[in-house]
């Protein structure tokens, strides 16, 4: 996939919502994940496992919570594939999360402290960390209702081409259209001269 063809399946800006809290240390340390931050607070990341309400760390870091996951505890092994539910839990908290346009509202009004939303800029994001990019036809944090089937194989490198994305799910018989991108997740720290680029 080229920059301009991920830009194409994504959206031209990528969007990260964060408690207001955490906007300065991001501007010093760039985007860290719920593991990372953890650890740089001398945090085992291991204790944040389905944490049931949000989490300031030693430092003032604020974390989501992780109840839309819990929801799907007494059926984990229905969606859940080759993991258990706090597995899952623990991959989650490794990535930093970017959601596409459409589901900005939803993610939103998700929150219930103020927050700030970085505006990224998609081919620019690709262009400087397009190895460590993942792309999702699901939240893959959420188990309420009905929870999408997944595992490792869920997440898409976006190096590849568009179509292995499209049809990802459509090949294994889970669903019978092609996917769109509903969470873009990146697997290494995004340092902050890194985000000052992509930043819109």
């Amino acid at each position: 996939m080229t920059p301009e063809a991920f830009a194409s399946l994504c959206g031209p800006t990528l969007y990260h919502v964060t408690a207001a809290q955490n906007v300065p240390a991001i501007r010093r340390e760039g985007l860290l994940s719920a593991a990372d931050l953890a650890r740089h607070a001398g945090v085992d990341p291991r204790t944040l496992v389905l944490r049931q309400t949000r989490m300031t760390l030693p430092g003032g870091a604020v974390l989501n919570h992780q109840l839309p996951l819990r929801k799907g505890r007494a059926r984990a092994a229905a969606f859940l594939d080759g993991t258990t539910i706090e597995g899952w839990a623990q991959q989650l908290d490794t990535r930093v999360y970017l959601a596409p346009r459409r589901k900005l509202d939803a993610l939103q009004g998700s929150f219930d402290v103020p927050i700030h939303t970085f505006k990224i800029d998609s081919a620019a994001l690709f262009a400087a960390l397009s190895d460590y990019i993942d792309l999702s036809p699901i939240n893959s944090g959420n188990a309420d209702r009905r929870p999408a089937r997944r595992g490792e194989w869920i997440y898409v490198p976006a190096t590849a081409p568009a179509a292995t994305f499209r049809d990802n799910r459509r090949i294994r018989g889970l669903v019978t259209t092609r996917d769109s991108v509903r969470e873009v997740s990146i697997t290494c720290p995004v340092p902050p001269e890194t985000l000052d680029r992509v930043l819109q």
